[in-house]
């Protein structure tokens, strides 16, 4: 209860090297998610094409200041350059799904839906990971009516309170 209510990350990692039983406490699992959810991540700017970091006297400002210059692009991601668009941003993620093919147009009888609900990307740009998310079945994406599609908006779904953030190792 009295590691709980330390103030930031910052403070808990100096608490858990004080001693074993320390660490053991606050490394768990139920510890860790009951931190996070009483305290959520800093605000550390807006992002909006390029990040606009939190300037002082907002609290992160200092740390917002270390990732003013990051590329939240992307461009490790598979493929051609620009052939990603970004879509959601959540808790240090992003998704990303493919861009239309030039020259294709989503009116047009030619056009295949199904190009765009098919195949999404989630990164952690600061450390340059990604996965490929597996592909949506055949079935599924053919429900996908070309009208709809314009209004098609994939999300990050934030995490329940019993839900771990997922992990990244698998990522390359």
């Amino acid at each position: 209860e009295i590691f709980l209510r330390l103030p930031a990350a910052a403070d808990l990692a100096r608490a858990s090297a004080a001693c074993v039983s320390f660490r053991r406490v606050i490394a768990g699992h139920p510890f860790l998610r009951r931190f996070r959810i009483l305290h959520p991540p800093p605000l550390l700017g807006i992002l909006c094409g390029r990040l606009f970091p939190a300037q002082p006297p907002h609290p992160s400002a200092a740390a917002a200041a270390t990732y003013a210059d990051a590329d939240f692009s992307c461009p490790f991601l598979p493929s051609s350059p620009g052939r990603w668009c970004r879509r959601d941003v959540r808790d240090g993620r992003a998704l990303f799904s493919p861009r239309l093919r030039e020259g294709s147009d989503p009116f047009n009888s030619m056009y295949n839906p199904r190009d765009l609900v098919k195949e999404f990307a989630v990164c952690d740009p600061l450390h340059r990971r990604y996965l490929l998310l597996p592909a949506l079945p055949d079935h599924l994406a053919d429900q996908v009516q070309q009208p709809d599609i314009l209004e098609c908006e994939p999300f990050l779904a934030p995490p329940g309170v019993d839900d771990e953030h997922p992990s990244f190792r698998d990522f390359r």
